[in-house]
């Protein structure tokens, strides 16, 4: 009976072993040469398994490249705690900048920007998880602020946030402009604005 038993366990902790080693060795790819550089071979030589075992899975770079903005969510970024509102989305949005004007930062973000769905769940999976885990845990920063009665009660978070840094991230996409001390005040100044005059109300579907 223990024998019965034990093959099913093997395959289990393998296979999880494997999807790990896989992902870290795709984003590990997607860091040093962005997803152009990205291959199905380079993955599977770097997690030490077969071509076909990535393949099986993984079967296009796109759903690599999920498995490797899955894998990077799991880096904990702690958020600013500054004591106002201000002092907050200041230091928020510095540390974005900071991240995206490091290349190999850059060159995931634009991965994450070019993956196309290919009407796959597991793609799509993988890019909202990566900028969702990006903006989400930053929405406690307004929380934190209603809490104090800086601003509205029916403050919409994430639009807020997303108002914050979408400039930072345009520029970063288009490279059209620089990403500095001046965007990150224009930003902020704009953000603080709007709540002040018109507030950022939640929609009426809004969770």
């Amino acid at each position: 009976m223990d024998e019965s038993r034990n093959p099913r366990r093997r395959p289990g902790g393998r296979s999880a072993r494997v999807q790990d080693a896989v992902a870290q060795a795709a984003l590990t790819q997607l860091l040093d040469v962005g997803y152009q550089g990205l291959t199905i071979r380079g993955v599977a030589q770097a997690a030490g398994v077969a071509e076909t075992t990535v393949y099986r899975r993984w079967p296009t770079i796109n759903h690599l490249t999920a498995a490797a903005l899955l894998k990077l969510t799991e880096t904990d970024n702690p958020l600013p705690d500054t004591g106002t509102l201000d002092g907050d989305l200041r230091a928020l949005l510095t540390q974005i900048v900071a991240l995206l004007n490091r290349p190999e930062v850059l060159r995931v973000v634009r991965s994450a920007a070019a993956i196309d769905h290919d009407g796959d769940g597991s793609v799509r999976t993988g890019k909202s998880a990566f900028f969702d885990a990006r903006f989400t845990d930053a929405r406690l920063i307004v929380e934190r602020a209603i809490g104090r009665g800086e601003i509205a009660s029916n403050t919409d978070a994430h639009l807020l946030i997303e108002a914050l840094v979408a400039p930072s991230y345009m520029r970063a996409l288009l490279e059209n402009r620089p990403l500095d001390e001046e965007l990150v005040d224009s930003s902020v100044h704009i953000v603080l604005g709007a709540l002040q005059s018109v507030g950022i109300p939640k929609r009426a579907d809004s969770p």
